[in-house]
């Protein structure tokens, strides 16, 4: 049986200067807009399922420019294929069937607020999760790897090849991951699993 992990990311509301000021103004919340994943056979490195899912954010429902310029993400988009926070939240779990799961920063930190937020208990269903990002920047320094570079660009710093959607899709943010993940394996880096 094959050693799989779920690489997941997500992209959340947010206007030009939120992450400066940490989403700390009146009325700036991290809600959920979108969740991509992707399950990764650890044993072959590479990928073997995909997982995404468009959120209806709720305490900021219309979509600021800045974040439709960032993820390429409408509010069109949204209206059309977005569902609730809690129905997005159980297709993700039922997607990771029990794999460990693993985010690149502060994606976890994300999912528990808006779990708070919709009045669902923190790590529901066993919700648990690895911040792999510490092993990148361990592992990865030496390859270009530094704090500020985000999940959507690990692949691109490392020379990694992946298929490009587009930065600041969490799709295609968790394929880079697992790209890079992939790329430092087989460039001897210690597994992490």
């Amino acid at each position: 049986m094959a050693r799989t992990v779920v690489f997941y990311d997500t992209e959340f509301t947010t206007w030009e200067g939120a992450m400066q000021a940490d989403w700390s103004l009146p009325g700036q919340y991290r809600e959920l807009v979108q969740i991509g994943a992707i399950r990764f056979d650890l044993d072959r490195l590479q990928e073997v399922d995909e997982f995404q899912i468009l959120i209806k954010p709720v305490k900021n429902p219309v979509l600021s420019d800045f974040f439709t310029q960032l993820t390429g993400i409408t509010n069109a988009d949204v209206a059309q294929e977005g569902v609730p926070f809690p129905d997005a939240y159980h297709a993700f779990i039922a997607f990771v069937q029990g794999d460990a799961t693993s985010c690149y920063g502060w994606d976890a930190r994300v999912m528990r607020e808006n779990l708070g937020w919709a009045g669902m208990p923190d790590g529901e269903d066993d919700f648990d999760s690895h911040n792999i990002g510490p092993w990148f920047m361990d592992k990865g320094a030496s390859f270009g790897i530094r704090p500020g570079v985000n999940s959507g660009k690990l692949a691109a710093v490392l020379g990694a090849p992946m298929d490009g959607i587009q930065e600041h899709n969490a799709l295609h943010d968790a394929r880079s991951i697992a790209a890079a993940y992939r790329f430092l394996v087989q460039h001897g880096a210690a597994v992490p699993f």
